[in-house]
């Protein structure tokens, strides 16, 4: 009996070594692979589209002519508004989520709006001025800082901002009539930011706000009355720019720069 139980022992074991011996070996985990990540580094290039809206205020610092009829304080403003459209150029380099980038743009700008102040003499008289206020061209240098979730981009960006201002008046009632216009180029700053998403991997769309501000200056609008003259300070302050943007990327200067583990 002893002899029975030690063989069948022995075959059970026998068998237990051939069936572990079968099994397939543990494999060893693998290291994760990080998922694809968008591409925001490179240059790119695009246009822009969208609308402006601000104010000007203009104060009266000297009037030697017969047909302006302000003279002096207290000041007047008024409201502008309208389309803006150009084109900007920039480079975007990226380091894991976070995208620092350099840009230009620049718009055409009908950016505008006119006031009667209905001031001086009697009516007729004296309430016949008509000012016009024209933001023509606008062109913004900024850097931009953004955080990117794979082809989704939220960044902020500011810097320079200038822009090319034309002021005039014109007085068309009543035995003295004239009319004058002046134009600037201004200097300012500029913040905003904006949403912006990739399509596919060189094509991108994005909704942006800007806020300008722009230096005031001083505007000689004599015109047809000079040598006599008739100046405004006048301040485009606090202009608003919303626009739609299409860039192309041509992802030079390689891709993201990302962690490793």
């Amino acid at each position: 009996m002893q002899r029975v139980l030690l063989a069948a022992g022995m075959l059970a074991f026998a068998s237990s070594s051939g069936f572990t011996a079968d099994l397939p070996a543990k494999a060893r985990p693998m290291a994760p692979i990080a998922a694809p990540i968008y591409n925001w580094s490179g240059f790119y290039i695009g246009g822009n589209a969208g609308g402006g809206w601000g104010r000007a205020d203009y104060l009266n610092t000297a009037n030697t002519t017969l047909f302006g009829d302000v003279a002096g304080p207290p000041p007047f403003s008024h409201n502008t508004s309208g389309f803006i459209g150009g084109g900007q150029i920039g480079f975007n380099w990226q380091v894991t989520n976070w995208v620092f980038g350099l840009e230009a743009m620049y718009d055409y700008s009908d950016i505008r709006g006119s006031v009667n102040p209905l001031r001086g003499g009697a009516p007729p008289l004296g309430m016949d001025d008509v000012f016009e206020t024209r933001i023509r061209s606008l062109f913004l240098g900024t850097a931009r800082l953004g955080y990117a979730w794979n082809n989704w981009l939220l960044y902020a960006k500011g810097g320079y901002a200038g822009g090319d201002v034309r002021v005039s008046v014109v007085d068309t009632v009543g035995a003295n009539q004239g009319a004058g216009s002046d134009t600037k180029w201004r200097h300012g700053w500029t913040v905003g930011g904006g949403l912006e998403y990739g399509i596919t991997p060189n094509w991108t769309v994005a909704a942006e706000y800007n806020y300008v501000r722009l230096q005031s200056g001083s505007y000689e609008l004599g015109g047809t009355a000079a040598p006599a003259v008739y100046t405004f300070d006048v301040d485009t302050r606090d202009t608003h720019l919303a626009t739609i943007r299409l860039n192309y990327k041509f992802d030079w200067g390689g891709g993201p720069v990302v962690a490793r583990y």
